[in-house]
């Protein structure tokens, strides 16, 4: 007997959640160096490492990228305790270009719009367009796209035109890659947050990166110097225009490297805060770091000078090695916490859109539903130690006074929309979200103090 399926009276639909956008990983740090990849076949620009030994297999241990991953994977935390990863870029080198390999061709000899793989130094280069051929050769002015500082090339040649395997060209006016190139170049391959190098160029271009760095508003550059000079010049410069993300580092030695491991060392420790947790923001004032000596010429004098130009050190307290912090253009750890908070309220509002079922109506209703993703990335901020309960001190307010007053003083956060009643008719149109305004309290953190003492006989 033939029957009817139990669908022709009820139909049962499941309906999957998208799956959202995943948080941005802000511990990950980037490393920027001009040690080429001992191998790289497969053209890499960039690797990521959670080792100083996978490092030393690719860059060898000798090099100066390798003895910044020791110093950043010997710090306890750092930040694998966050889930952040090393991610080495090889940059900065204007050394002949030695191979091609063949993009495309149709079977005899290099074809007219070819494109042809640079490799530079084991290091990806770029893309060369063929624009034209000579008896299975190619000849005349050919495009670099996409290189790291490269200018048009021209006389492009080749000892053979098989239009298989590799052959050697030459390319002209050849330019060194900048750190702020490299930055522009990589800033879209992959996320980081830290930025440290085996090269930050001449003092004289460091405000122009310094202004790079603060436009991105989501990375954070660690810039050491060994220069007594650069405290009271390039650094006093960067804290006058107010490039607070990028940290000025002084450890004062007959080789720069010191300083630039110093950096790395430093971008290793800071970046160790995992934001799920439960009291995990933490300050940089008097960290021990390992594998840094304390700078053994720093004095009352030069701290001062530091203090007052934004800039950190690592000295010695009574035989007692730290991080010596100065407030002057913020504290590294309140950028870094505002990185995490803004990206953190950047997704959340994004999948609390791109995760419902049907849709976030234009309503009061509909408000408070995405208002509530961003209540949890504010709570998640009081949980880790970022933001607490305290009196509002500033001048400014908005929304309801008294309730804005009462939830900095009660949470530590006071979040605010436009009604939607009073929205307007054309921004309802194009579906625009009210406007979402956030106080929050820092936590701040205890860096020095005084103590008075009264004895009386």
């Amino acid at each position: 007997m033939s029957t009817l399926p139990l669908s022709t009276i009820i139909s049962v639909n499941v309906f999957f959640p998208a799956s959202g956008v995943a948080n941005f990983n802000v511990n990950n740090l980037a490393l920027f160096t001009s040690d080429p990849f001992l191998s790289n076949p497969n053209n890499n620009t960039y690797r990521i490492y959670q080792s100083a030994q996978q490092v030393g297999i690719d860059f060898g241990t000798t090099t100066e990228t390798y003895l910044q991953a020791v110093a950043i994977f010997s710090q306890q935390p750092n930040m694998l305790a966050g889930g952040g990863s090393l991610i080495v870029f090889p940059s900065f080198t204007n050394t002949a270009i030695n191979a091609v390999t063949v993009g495309s061709t149709s079977g005899t000899g290099y074809q007219q719009g070819d494109i042809l793989n640079v490799v530079q130094g084991n290091a990806y280069g770029g893309t060369v367009t063929v624009t034209s051929v000579y008896a299975g050769a190619i000849t005349g002015v050919s495009t670099l796209t996409g290189g790291a500082g490269y200018t048009a090339a021209s006389n492009l040649t080749t000892t053979g035109g098989s239009g298989t395997g590799t052959a050697t060209i030459t390319i002209s006016s050849v330019t060194t890659e900048t750190l702020l190139q490299a930055i522009a170049r990589t800033s879209n391959l992959i996320y980081y947050c830290g930025i440290i190098s085996t090269n930050y160029g001449t003092n004289s271009t460091w405000l122009a990166l310094a202004n790079s760095v603060q436009s991105y508003g989501t990375k954070l550059l660690f810039l050491p110097s060994n220069s007594l000079n650069d405290i009271t010049g390039a650094f006093t410069n960067i804290l006058n225009a107010t490039d607070y993300f990028t940290r000025c580092l002084y450890y004062s030695s007959a080789t720069l490297q010191n300083a630039r491991l110093f950096a790395a060392a430093y971008a290793a420790r800071l970046l160790s805060v995992n934001f799920l947790g439960s009291n995990t923001a933490i300050s940089m004032n008097l960290k021990q770091l390992s594998t840094i000596t304390p700078d053994p010429n720093i004095n009352p004098t030069i701290a001062a000078l530091c203090q007052t130009a934004g800039v950190d050190i690592y000295t010695s307290f009574q035989n007692s090695p730290g991080v010596y912090t100065s407030t002057a253009n913020k504290r590294a750890d309140s950028v870094f916490n505002i990185i995490w908070f803004v990206l953190a309220l950047q997704v959340a509002g994004y999948n609390a859109l791109a995760t419902t079922y049907t849709k976030i109506p234009q309503t009061t209703q509909g408000m408070n539903q995405y208002v509530s993703a961003l209540k949890l990335i504010c709570q998640e901020a009081v949980i880790n130690g970022y933001i607490a309960p305290g009196t509002w001190t500033g001048v400014d307010v908005f929304g309801v006074p008294a309730d804005f007053i009462n939830n900095i003083q009660t949470y530590g956060f006071y979040i605010y929309f436009q009604p939607i009643s009073q929205q307007t008719q054309a921004s309802r149109a194009t579906g625009a979200i009210p406007l979402v305004q956030i106080a929050v309290k820092e936590a701040g953190s205890m860096l020095n103090g005084i103590i008075n003492v009264y004895d009386q006989v």
